[in-house]
């Protein structure tokens, strides 16, 4: 294979990379938190102020809202809702959203988060290769290119894309700049840095990985010399890193007086969650969540062919041949935002974990490179040849088959999508975004009555169009249904609680009903006569 041809497969894998997402995310209209995110990036551009939605750095809010600027919006900038001291940031959201089309401004929103993924994917594509070799490299784009959690995060605007990229990027310049030295890694590595951490706050597990990695970089180039000497080299490197990631969060945040922005932000992430919220998992509710709950998640919404291979690759690890460093640089973040995650992380969704994926895909790139090349001299090639293609062919398939509905793929190991509500629940699986497809269905069937699971359904829900909007609360509707209906599966699976609180197993639909019909895997259409 020439030089041309590499480029063009590379060039055809991110071209993959951005055109999925681009035409699955037309299907959708705004996930829940879109309605806060977008509007709310756009007040910082053009207010210069960050007053809204604070349990979340600025960065990815602004970068979606940057498009709008070119669009001619109904905009006061002395909207009551921006008005402190009672800032009401979803009614400023659907305000701004309802009045100047929701689709044009979701549609323009979602682009640069689309991008985002393209520049991980080309960083996923140059680790490998400079790590493992050009195989790798195309390996770890293949696998990027059609892992669905990634797919599902890049075609909507939140914060967990943009954080897994900035956190993969930072690190590999950091990796760099262990290798050769060359001071602009340091300025590269200080920068992204600042970018995830003006991402989301979940960047700051970076600074310990950071300080780790850095203390066994310089106990090893300088073993002979004074703990003094040591000291005053790390600092050397650590000092202008955090600096220049600070001076970027600053930048990000408009410049604030307040010295201590950053800390005054972490102080308000889940400030908007209910304190009495009942995480689910498996069938089962909990007001404190599980300590397994990520790792589960990971396992029932990962593909079992990059399981596969991943479990191959930790069982033969010494055929890596990865240095101590080598090793740090992978593993060390795929260990720490698993464990911090699962110890203070809400149990709501697999996103919060999404970091650790570029790094598993750099980890499995190398494995399989390695492999095939051990494959290439062996005499019995054939054999470990076809499970590498039936494996690949099962990967391609599990991305194929679950289009548009990304977010609420399961693997076959709990029977695939259609059998994901019963494992979990909120944004692994409906997150308020198929009002565009009951809509349609409606259309069809004029009858058809509708339940939703959160009040911002409602509002948004009729912009759209949609009639027959039940109480969410009302017993006539769980007790005494009549006729055809279309239940968001985050409220249906809500009814095993309510049938449990309220003792009444009548009011549990999820077990006392089977659905005869979908719409993706947002809605259950039940029918009663």
């Amino acid at each position: 294979m020439n030089i041309n041809h590499q480029n063009l497969f590379v060039i055809l894998l991110l071209g993959f990379v951005f055109f999925v997402p681009f035409f699955s995310m037309q299907n959708f209209s705004p996930a829940v938190d879109e309605i806060t995110h977008l509007p709310s990036g756009y007040s910082y551009l053009k207010t210069g102020e960050i007053k809204l939605n604070p349990q979340h750095p600025p960065l990815m809010k602004m970068l979606a809202a940057l498009p709008l600027l070119f669009l001619d919006l109904k905009f006061d900038p002395n909207d009551p809702n921006l008005a402190e001291p009672e800032i009401r940031e979803w009614k400023f959201g659907q305000d701004l959203l309802f009045n100047n089309g929701i689709d044009r401004l979701i549609f323009w929103g979602r682009i640069p988060i689309i991008l985002i993924s393209v520049l991980l994917g080309i960083y996923v594509f140059k680790w490998s290769k400079e790590l493992f070799g050009y195989g790798a490299g195309i390996a770890g784009l293949f696998i990027y290119a059609l892992m669905p959690n990634i797919i599902a995060n890049a075609q909507l605007i939140t914060m967990d894309l943009g954080v897994t990229a900035f956190c993969f990027i930072a690190l590999y310049y950091l990796w760099k700049f262990t290798n050769n030295s060359a001071k602009r890694d340091i300025i590269l590595s200080g920068l992204f840095l600042g970018l995830a951490l003006g991402a989301k706050f979940s960047a700051i597990f970076l600074l310990p990985i950071f300080l780790i990695v850095l203390i066994v970089h310089v106990h090893k180039k300088y073993r002979n010399s004074s703990l003094l000497f040591k000291i005053n080299s790390l600092l050397k490197i650590i000092l202008p890193i955090f600096g220049l990631a600070y001076l970027t969060v600053w930048a990000l945040y408009l410049f604030p007086t307040d010295p201590l922005f950053y800390w005054h932000g972490l102080n308000t992430v889940y400030a908007d969650h209910k304190a009495d919220y009942n995480f689910y998992l498996n069938g089962s509710f909990s007001g404190d969540g599980w300590w397994y709950y990520f790792l589960w998640a990971f396992i029932i919404k990962t593909p079992v062919p990059f399981l596969a291979v991943l479990s191959a690759g930790l069982i033969y690890w010494k055929k890596q041949g990865l240095s101590i460093r080598n090793g740090l640089f992978i593993f060390l973040p795929v260990a720490l935002f698993l464990f911090v995650t699962s110890w203070k992380g809400r149990n709501i969704g697999v996103r919060y974990i999404l970091p650790i994926y570029p790094f598993l895909i750099l980890y499995v790139s190398g494995y399989l490179a390695i492999t095939m090349g051990t494959i290439a001299k062996s005499k019995f090639a054939m054999v470990p040849i076809v499970i590498i293609v039936i494996l690949a062919g099962w990967y391609i398939f599990s991305s194929v088959s679950i289009y548009p509905d990304y977010l609420a793929y399961f693997n076959e190991f709990v029977g695939g999508s259609n059998n994901g509500y019963k494992y979990l629940d909120d944004s692994n699986i409906d997150w308020g975004y198929d009002l565009k497809r009951l809509a349609e269905y409606q259309n069809k069937e004029p009858d058809l009555k509708v339940a939703f699971a959160w009040s911002t359904y409602v509002d948004a829900g009729r912009f759209y169009g949609i009639k027959n909007i039940e109480t969410l609360n009302s017993k006539k509707l769980w007790l005494t249904p009549n006729g055809k209906y279309a239940v968001s599966t985050h409220a249906v699976i809500r009814t095993r609680l309510a049938g449990q609180v309220n003792k009444i197993d009548q009011i549990n639909w999820m077990d006392s009903y089977k659905p005869i019909d979908r719409i993706g895997q947002s809605f259950l259409i039940y029918e009663f006569k």
